[in-house]
């Protein structure tokens, strides 16, 4: 590809993400500082693309970790129920505390699996509604437009997560041990109940002692992580505290200098084919701004063909991955845009790997991608339009900074964002050659 990345285009990425960082600070989900960076990248697209326009919509942000205050506060009711029923001289209650004792921790569950598992909006009316905003730039080919090409960041923040601040490695070791004491409780206390019918029909009215002391077992290995777990993120804006330059202001970055190179290179952009530039809102809050985007221009997208190159957490110049499917949610990306994606590397001389989230070669790589979440991308490919994302984040760096106070510029190394753009711009040349 004989297209050049010039040094003021490499200065521009890193200046814009100075910029934002310097003007907005923190920006959380639904927060002043996430509106005042959409409106900084507005003014940048509009330097470049033929129409921009902001997006509002609203949703819940905090719901996207405030559940897991509320499965830990079910759960520590469970327990109270379970052993309660050794306390209780009423029969009715020796029956109903180990209902109540399985219902609590199964709601906790439940709730876990649709906000977490499946991004979900089960519980988010029991939180405030906000506004946040999605970024939209539009470019054109030449003739009628039967094709769409979108890239895509997000300009919002996330949380500080606490325990990864102060635990490091054993932040995954806390979350997943607590994931474990969930269903492992949930299972034992069905078996409780069936346990207290059967000898309840037998005659019997007292429990033997096993019970409570293998439950005595479950508060000694998951009391601690469960108590930890209600301080996963601070209340207010004390949890507004992490700079996202890595996420995820380098994929922002990346996608204002999209706009710059296609005005210079307007031979670039395919015929036929419009090319949309889009920063989401509330992705940290469980990709809000995304599955909003998608519902609101689903038909338009899916005549369009659209295929979608998302970008999330560009740090590392060597270790680019392109995701085929993000476990948490159980998602299966594009193998149209990944397979593109894969040409374009060739196309451009920079080597790229396709991986799940999370990477799989190593036990924490494995771990961490079942519990890493999702990416903008998965809001499309649930929808059934092609897509996927371009991360280049190494596992064993992120304890050191993401999520965390410590996601400053300094972390993102020289030549990885041109390295990620230099692949965008292959993923067009690509297409052009269709």
């Amino acid at each position: 590809m004989s297209v050049e990345i010039l040094e003021e285009d490499s200065k521009y990425m890193h200046d814009i993400i100075e910029k934002i960082i310097d003007e907005c600070g923190p920006r959380m989900p639904c927060s002043p500082q996430e509106a005042k960076s959409a409106e900084i990248i507005k003014s940048e697209l509009e330097k470049t693309c033929e129409q921009v326009e902001i997006e509002p919509f609203t949703c819940h942000p905090r719901a996207a970790l405030g559940w897991i205050k509320i499965a830990v506060i079910l759960m520590a009711l469970s327990f109270t129920c379970f052993f309660l029923t050794r306390e209780t001289l009423s029969l009715t209650w020796k029956v109903i505390l180990p209902i109540l004792t399985f219902i609590l921790v199964f709601i906790g569950i439940l709730i876990m699996w649709k906000e977490f598992f499946n991004y979900e909006e089960f519980i988010d009316v029991l939180f405030r509604k906000k506004e946040s905003q999605n970024v939209i730039g539009t470019l054109r080919g030449k003739g009628d437009i039967k094709k769409l090409i979108i890239f895509s960041g997000h300009h919002d923040s996330a949380l500080q997560f606490n325990l990864l601040k102060y635990f490091k490695v054993g932040y995954i070791i806390i979350v997943f041990l607590g994931i474990i004491i969930f269903i492992a409780w949930s299972l034992y206390s069905a078996i409780f109940l069936i346990a207290t019918i059967i000898f309840m029909i037998l005659g019997s009215t007292e429990m033997p002692a096993i019970f409570f002391i293998i439950a005595i077992w479950f508060l000694i290995i998951g009391g601690i992580p469960m108590i930890l777990l209600l301080f996963f993120v601070s209340p207010g804006e004390l949890a507004n505290k992490v700079p996202g330059a890595v996420d995820n202001l380098s994929a922002v970055a990346i996608v204002l200098a999209i706009g710059k190179m296609l005005k210079r290179n307007k031979e670039l952009i395919p015929d036929n084919t419009e090319i949309r530039l889009i920063s989401f809102g509330c992705e940290e809050a469980f990709l809000r701004g995304a599955f909003r985007y998608v519902e609101k221009h689903h038909e338009e997208l899916k005549k369009l063909d659209t295929e979608v190159v998302n970008m999330d957490a560009i740090a590392s110049k060597d270790d680019i991955n392109v995701l085929k499917e993000e476990p948490t949610t159980r998602t299966i990306h594009s193998e149209v845009v990944v397979q593109k994606l894969m040409e374009a590397s060739k196309l451009i001389g920079v080597k790229v790997s396709t991986a799940g989230m999370g990477g799989a070669e190593t036990f924490l790589e494995k771990i961490y991608g079942q519990m890493s979440g999702g990416t903008d991308a998965t809001a499309f490919s649930k929808a059934g339009i092609k897509a996927s994302t371009i991360m280049s984040m190494r596992v064993s760096d992120m304890v050191n900074f993401y999520h965390q106070s410590t996601d400053t510029p300094d972390k993102i190394e020289d030549g990885a964002l041109e390295n990620v753009l230099k692949l965008c711009l292959g993923y067009l040349a690509i297409e052009s050659k269709k």
